[in-house]
Parts: structure tokens; sequence; C-alpha cells
């Protein structure tokens, strides 16, 4: 029987810890003097790794490491009393899994953060890897971490899909080989994908679980 995965990105696009990752930066901006992010800039901004996002922001290193520091140290105190599965993703994911789907997660939130929160929500059973950020050598949007989970997995790009909710997402699926669902009810936007390299040629647009199911069918 032909091996079918289907790799899901974490937040926005199965859980939904949004609140935690804004607050968090805004605890970074704060200490800085900087203007608070609204929720329009944040949805506009989570999606890189946090080292990457206060890399471009901040040109000291220093300061860099004390963000990172600031917002990690928030983040752990407080993401695992705040986060919560997105209504009908435990459904949707049980049902893959009972049906032999190879389910995986492949995020840009820190390892040990999307580790404890998979097993809080009690779905540490129903995936088979769990890859965050600096896992693999780069992470979204380039592939390696696609290609990590993938290899841990023994499976190739033509027998996955990849699921996520910004153009991070759909351009590391692109970049690994991967066909590409990506999800409206999280933190990106389908005009964004038009501004990029997917003007001329979309990936598939569910706007709930039960299209992301017929979507994901093979």
């Amino acid at each position: 029987m032909t091996k079918r995965v289907v790799l899901f990105d974490w937040d926005g696009t199965l859980a939904d810890n949004y609140d935690v990752i804004k607050n968090g930066i805004n605890q970074v901006f704060s200490h800085f003097s900087m203007p608070l992010w609204t929720d329009e800039d944040a949805k506009k901004n989570i999606r890189l790794t946090a080292r990457d996002l206060y890399s471009h922001l901040f040109d000291d290193q220093n300061d860099v490491d004390t963000a990172l520091k600031i917002y990690l140290s928030y983040v752990e105190e407080n993401h695992l009393d705040i986060i919560k599965p997105i209504d009908g993703a435990e459904d949707f994911i049980c049902k893959l899994h009972n049906e032999g789907y190879v389910l995986g997660i492949v995020s840009n939130k820190t390892q040990r953060f999307l580790d404890r929160e998979v097993l809080k929500l009690g779905w540490q059973d129903m995936f088979e890897v769990v890859i965050g950020a600096g896992t693999a050598k780069r992470d979204k949007p380039q592939p390696d971490s696609i290609n990590l989970a993938l290899k841990r997995l023994n499976a190739t790009s033509a027998q996955a899909i990849y699921v996520g909710d910004t153009e991070t997402d759909m351009i590391a699926a692109q970049n690994a080989l991967v066909k590409s669902v990506f999800v409206t009810y999280g933190l990106g936007d389908v005009d964004d994908l038009k501004k990029t390299v997917f003007a001329t040629q979309m990936p598939s647009i569910c706007n709930n679980y039960k299209e992301l199911r017929e979507a994901v069918s093979f």
C-alpha cells in the first residue's frame, strides 16, 4: 500500500496560540520602547522563527539575543496555559490517523515549545514526526525541515502533502517539491500568495476542515 503522508504547520493550522506569540513579541517591543504590534501587524509578521524575526528587526546581535531571551521566557511561562486546538482540528486528525494516513508536524516554533504543546493537547500519538525550529539546518521557507520530516518517515515528496496557513508554508512546500494546501482560517491571507511566487499558479485553497479533508485525499 502506498504511504500517504500529510504534514502540517502548527500555529494557525491545527493549534491556536496566537495570543501568547503576539504578547511575547510585544514584551520585547515594550522593553526596547518600540511601538507595540496590533493584531494586523502581528498577523502579517508571525511567519518566521523568533530568531529570524529579531535578526530582521535589530542590527545589533546583543539586542537580538536580549529580544530572544525576553520572548522565549514569556512564551515558556505562558504558552501551555493558552494553547488550544482550532475548532475541528482534533476530529480531523483523528479521522486521518484512523484511516491510515501518516501524519507529521513541521513548524517554525521552537522545538521544545512545540513538543510540549503537542503533549498538552494529547496528540503525541497522532504524529510520527514533529519538527520544530532549529531541528533542521534551515527553517521554513527553506525546504530543510520538510525534507527532514520526509527522511524520518522514509517517504518521498511525491507521497506527501503539506498544509499551512501562510505564504512561508507554501514556499517551503514548493521548495521541497511537495504538494501544498493553504488554509484560510489561520494567520495568512490568500492575497499574500498572489503577490509572491504563486502569482501564476496558486496552491489548493481550503476554508475549513471539511474542504481540507477532500484536498488531502489521495
